[in-house]
């Protein structure tokens, strides 16, 4: 009987104490992220062309008949202007001058950044039931040594 008891007894402690170990085990650790994503984009950006200019000089002089004669002419205009010049026989100077509105377009990028956090809120965990039952199972075994401990103490005290 003493064999057997103490194998009881082996065999219990290692239950408990395997109780004890696989029943609290840790949590799974949460860890904070931050995501960054930049997106961009190919689009064409309009550019305005400022407004041109153009100018005449002419020198015009009177013949000896009366008649108006143009001696000397100089034109200078940008290259988006357009300038027509014209000198009739009763000697009207017509001169037009048209600035067609004119917008470009370049590439350009457009881009957007989106930035994502996650934030860590630890919140108190509950026990799953695996490990309630280890505990309570932990605490009845312990109290349970514990009064078995006392009542040999007491047998081998009242044996003396």
């Amino acid at each position: 009987m003493g064999i057997v008891m103490r194998a009881l007894i082996i065999l219990f402690f290692f239950f408990v104490c395997g109780s004890v170990f696989i029943g609290c085990k840790s949590g799974k650790h949460l860890t904070s992220d931050s995501h960054t994503q930049i997106i961009v984009h190919d689009k064409l950006v309009p550019v305005f062309r400022p407004a041109d200019s153009a100018s005449i000089r002419a020198l015009l002089e009177c013949d000896s008949n009366g008649r108006v004669v143009l001696s000397w002419l100089d034109m200078a205009q940008s290259e988006n202007a357009r300038l027509r010049f014209k000198l009739d026989s009763m000697g009207n100077l017509m001169a037009d001058f048209k600035v067609p509105s004119d917008t470009v377009f370049i590439p350009g990028k457009d881009s957007t950044i989106i930035q994502k956090s996650v934030q860590t809120i630890e919140v108190e965990r509950r026990l799953t039931p695996w490990q309630k039952f280890c505990m309570v199972f932990t605490i009845v075994v312990l109290i349970l040594f514990v009064l078995f401990a006392v009542y040999k103490i007491r047998v081998i005290l009242n044996k003396k």
